[in-house]
């Protein structure tokens, strides 16, 4: 019975990607989600919005582009055999290397075979962004988690994304390294949006606080424009949810860092948008670009 679940799944899959309509001028928006350091919740954040706009009725795609903490299966509670790399391998294609989360969403582990793309021919390269590009057909947004810090391969996403969201909580060393991602990003002249979400806030003013500190440096030090994506609140219900291996919005829909994310989604679909996706296709190319 698990197998022909398993066959069912991979049948509706095939269907969804390969066969969707193509969307009459449009192209997926590339969202990567970071972090100046580790340990601010970006993983549980990502899959979250995920969920969320989901909800909202966007087709998501999640790419787990963090090489030494790979979380985004073990939030979700699910596991992929391949990887992006797996896609020159006899017989596969882009539906063998996703797997179907909760509400949907598609998830595609990335690891450390993004970066042997830099070492593939031209025709193994054409290949594989050929394969990628399917998804413009398909999905909506594509979420690109990275992995924390200012390492050459978290900013390697970072400079490739339509958009850049920047998640990091109250603590001093988060805000200081938030602004150091924010720094490097100047540095490197990046164009895209940058937007910035406070996790774990205790109240409004703690988080209009760490908003405000970031923007005016930002500004003043940087001339880097930052726009507050929002907040979401401390919450033992996450702590809850990771154990389970459900995600929180499927476990806790009714607590109030889901409702946090839940607007933070609202706000991300519908509020001005001043970046024309590229899409897939222009996503990795710029990315190869950079590892090249």
């Amino acid at each position: 019975m698990s197998d022909q679940a398993a066959k069912l799944r991979q049948m509706a899959l095939n269907s969804s990607i390969l066969k969707s309509p193509i969307k009459q001028g449009s192209k997926s928006r590339v969202i990567t989600v970071t972090s100046g350091k580790g340990g601010v919740g970006k993983t549980n954040f990502t899959v979250n919005l995920a969920l969320a706009l989901a909800g909202l009725g966007q087709k998501i795609l999640v790419i787990d582009a963090d090489f030494g903490m790979s979380n985004v299966e073990v939030v979700l509670g699910c596991s992929s055999r391949y990887s992006v790399l797996n896609l020159l391998e006899d017989g596969l294609n882009i539906t063998d290397v996703v797997t179907v989360g909760p509400r949907g969403i598609k998830f595609m582990a990335g690891g450390s075979g993004m970066y042997q793309l830099a070492n593939l021919s031209d025709a193994h390269l054409q290949h594989i962004v050929s394969q990628i590009s399917l998804f413009d057909n398909w999905a909506d947004i594509v979420l690109v988690d990275t992995g924390a810090g200012l390492s050459r391969n978290v900013l390697n996403f970072v400079m490739a994304a339509d958009e850049v969201i920047i998640i990091t909580t109250p603590e001093p060393t988060a805000i200081t390294d938030a602004y150091a991602m924010m720094k490097a990003y100047g540095v490197q002249n990046g164009v895209a949006p940058l937007r910035l979400v406070v996790n774990r806030i205790v109240d409004l003013d703690e988080g209009q606080m760490v908003v405000d500190k970031l923007i005016s440096v930002s500004q003043r030090f940087l001339d880097v424009s930052v726009n507050n994506l929002g907040y979401v609140y401390e919450d033992r219900n996450l702590v809850k949810a990771v154990k389970k291996q459900v995600p929180l919005l499927v476990s806790f829909p009714e607590a109030i860092s889901s409702r946090c994310i839940e607007n933070i989604a609202q706000r991300l679909l519908y509020g001005e948008t001043t970046q024309r996706p590229r899409g897939m296709r222009g996503f990795f190319r710029k990315f190869l670009e950079f590892i090249g």
